[in-house]
């Protein structure tokens, strides 16, 4: 049995958060007019915007593309939350937003904007708001039927759904009551993020698994299965003249919406990026709009391929702080973008084509990486904006969920030893040490050194990198720190192998774990104890750090391998993390062992530890040893065709644009940056976690604890990088001893053995 975790913000708070979406984004705007950029005319709808040749220097180049501008909007809505972005009646644009109490997330008014004429107008009469009013309804969907007319849709103070239709005169009519009753059991029913209503009147109800059709006096005709990307804001399909499309068992589906039966599937293995929070339009004409981070394909009806009209990276759309709200077709052969971000709020772009742009940027580098990693594409489009004329080309060499190969790294190798490879390379799980002693790594000591001396880098993060000759070869964009909780003894025992080794205590040191994450955990946490004599591993410390594993782990009941019943018995699990810390505060504060371990990477990851401490008096709750985790280790090709800008590359990745987002992949290094974040509370953000009848949940943490981990994070010295391959090797040879099967002495020639021939190639 595994931990689950969740957030939960109380009934009036979730509603706002989840059936609305999460309300991150304030609109800010300005006036008719004001762009980012000058546009230029478009075409006709339904005109060819096939790439046209122009004459340059005797090159041919291929011209046209998508331009991204940045739609006025009024300047009073800065302050609002986001409902709904629309095309209503008349095909007028139209937006919805909302005051807010905080941190409760209460409605206190709701706004209707409509677009005439190229101005945004608000509707000071709108009927819609004294509905919400009056019914204590925390509106969170608008929608313009095919049958002319409104529709809202939110929950009231008692977390329950309601739907109305609203007439001429105001008045609002309820439907579906029965549909959104509360079921056996619970206080409430069906919340759905999206609701459409038919031409003829039926009404379509996105449920987390399926799509419900309804008559409007309640009879549900039919249900279309779909899949459920794991938000509760998840609403991916649409209705299109007598069809649905939809996503299910990972290709699109197009429904009869006569007798709800399947019509044809359609792979979208082509549509890159995250196709989970894809947004999924139609074209008037049969065919498929699908926009996401990686930018707008289409396919037309009847049609095999997939077609990339707007690039996602040369604009906002590849921001991985921007989450897409909605995208949708103007009447002019434009299309329109909503974004919600933390700090810039509502954002609104309008995408033209034009003939006159290069297809693609005249330059370009390329940033390669064996995972994706969101600060390295937030920083490719901040990147991008800054230097139009720069195509930057993220690559990655496996999916997420995937782990790169032995071969995918000897092919890099070879790549770059042969004076090739990408300008930017993004170091995590690759031999960074072996590329800086081949010469492959250029030395930016002095970019590196400059960002320290301007705050966009911490001093004591810039000290770790420093190597053995004054150079700087890597830099990392974000960190995480191991803590450990438990009272004064158990803290202590991680201060060496020895102490590990020999701790005794009313429990064990840690929770029943796999000997694998014992392991990586030992040689992370005990990192310069193991790893770090003057030629590395050596085999006195490798046996050392083997027999303190096997130590700790028959004192907690550790295995090599769980069977179910002795995970769903001891709460135990066979995953295995790569610093081997799974997240175990809460077994501490079961009783089930003396001490608990976190991999901090964010403030949201200290919700539960925090709680344990308040809930365990006398408790430490402390970083490792000064340790962190760098991770988004950037370096540059020595070899690359474009190592200047590849060094802005490096100074865009640290600067504050880039990271003061929160991301989820770990703290800033730009100290800017960290105390922006530290300042930044989230009134209502919780997180929850339990087994069986234990449960437990943790507010986001005060001001002060915040402060307190800002001030360890400063004080951070040992930067832990642990060469996976060598970890495998040690994981691999060291499992027949932790079986009983041989001596720890046998194990570490056997690991030395393999170790010597891995540092020879």
């Amino acid at each position: 049995m595994g931990i689950m975790r969740k957030r939960s913000i109380g009934k009036r708070a979730a509603a706002c958060f989840l059936a609305a979406g999460l309300v991150l984004g304030l609109l800010g705007g300005c006036r008719k007019g004001e762009v980012r950029e000058e546009t230029g005319s478009l075409p006709a709808e339904g005109s060819t915007q096939a790439e046209t040749p122009a004459q340059d220097k005797g090159e041919l180049k291929a011209m046209g593309r998508y331009r991204e501008t940045e739609v006025g909007l009024p300047e009073e809505i800065k302050d609002q939350s986001y409902i709904r972005f629309m095309r209503g009646e008349g095909g007028n644009l139209e937006l919805y937003t909302a005051d807010r109490e905080m941190p409760s997330g209460k409605l206190l008014e709701a706004f209707r904007y409509v677009c005439r004429g190229g101005n945004w107008e608000r509707d000071e009469g709108w009927a819609g708001n004294g509905l919400a009013k009056d019914m204590g309804l925390d509106l969170s969907y608008v929608d313009y039927g095919g049958d002319g007319k409104y529709y809202l849709g939110g929950t009231d103070e008692a977390y329950q759904y309601h739907l109305f239709r609203m007439e001429e005169d105001g008045r609002g009519d309820e439907l579906l009551a029965q549909v959104f009753a509360p079921t056996e059991g619970r206080d409430y029913g069906i919340i759905p993020p999206k609701f459409e209503v038919l031409e003829n009147g039926n009404i379509l109800i996105y449920d987390y698994y399926q799509i419900d059709v309804y008559e409007p006096s309640g009879n549900r005709l039919y249900s279309i299965a779909k899949d459920f990307s794991g938000t509760t804001s998840d609403a991916r399909g649409f209705s299109q003249g007598e069809e649905l499309v939809t996503v299910q068992e990972g290709v699109m589906v197009k429904y009869s919406l006569k007798d709800g039966k399947l019509l044809e599937t359609i792979p979208i293995d082509e549509v890159k990026g995250n196709r989970e929070g894809m947004e999924l339009f139609g074209d008037g004409a049969g065919g498929v709009y699908a926009a996401n981070e990686e930018g707008l394909s289409h396919i037309s009806k009847d049609g095999t391929m997939w077609e990339v009209l707007i690039d996602g990276s040369l604009n906002h759309m590849g921001m991985r702080s921007m989450h897409l709200r909605c995208f949708l077709p103007g009447k002019d052969g434009e299309f329109y973008g909503a974004f919600t971000a933390k700090d810039e709020g509502f954002q609104l772009f309008c995408y033209q084509y034009d003939p006159d742009m290069e297809a693609v940027p005249p330059q370009a580098i390329t940033v390669y990486s064996l995972n994706d990693h969101s600060t390295v594409r937030q920083a490719a489009s901040v990147f991008q904006s800054q230097h139009p004329e720069v195509k930057v080309d993220v690559r990655t060499a496996v999916e997420d969920g995937e782990e790169a190969t032995e071969e995918m790294i000897r092919s890099l190798n070879t790549e770059l030893l042969g004076g090739k490879g990408a300008d930017v390379l993004i170091l995590d799980g690759l031999p960074a040490d072996s590329y800086i002693e081949k010469g492959i790594l250029m030395d930016f000591g002095s970019l590196a050194r400059e960002l320290a001396g301007s705050g966009a880098l911490a001093e004591n993060i810039l000290e770790g990198f420093i190597h053995e000759d004054g150079g700087v070869y890597q830099i990392p964009a974000r960190i995480a720190l191991p803590i450990v909780l438990g009272q004064e003894k158990a803290v202590k025992a991680y201060e060496s192998l020895e102490a590990m080794a020999g701790y005794q205590g009313e429990k064990p040191l840690v929770s029943a774990e796999t000997y694998e994450n014992l392991l990586r955990m030992t040689a992370n946490l005990r990192y310069e104890e193991v790893m770090g004599g003057e030629s590395g591993l050596s085999r006195e410390k490798l046996i050392q750090c083997l027999k303190t594993v096997k130590a700790v782990g028959e004192a907690s009941g550790a295995k090599t391998f769980f069977s179910e019943e002795e995970i769903e018995r001891n709460l135990s699990t066979n995953y295995v993390a790569k610093n081997g810390i799974l997240g175990t505060s809460i077994f501490y504060d079961m009783g089930r062992c003396d001490s608990g371990l976190e991999c901090v990477d964010g403030f949201g990851t200290l919700c539960i530890p925090v709680q344990v401490r308040v809930q365990n008096p006398g408790s430490d709750m402390v970083s490792v040893g000064g340790k962190y985790f760098p991770s988004v280790l950037a370096g540059v090709n020595r070899s690359g065709e474009n190592t200047e800008l590849a060094m802005e590359f490096i100074r865009c990745l640290l600067s504050d644009e880039v990271q003061k987002e929160e991301l989820y992949d770990g703290f800033p290094v730009n100290l800017k940056a960290l105390e922006a974040m530290t300042e930044d509370d989230r009134p209502g953000y919780s997180v929850s976690s339990g087994f069986g009848d234990y449960q437990i949940s943790g507010e986001w943490p005060k001001l002060e604890v915040r402060r307190e981990v800002m001030e360890s994070i400063k004080a951070l010295s040992v930067p832990v990088c642990v060469d996976e391959t060598v970890m495998e090797m040690m994981v691999e040879g060291s499992r027949d001893y932790f079986e009983g099967k041989e001596t720890a002495e046998a194990a570490a020639d056997k690991i030395m053995r393999k170790m010597s021939i891995y540092q020879a190639e």
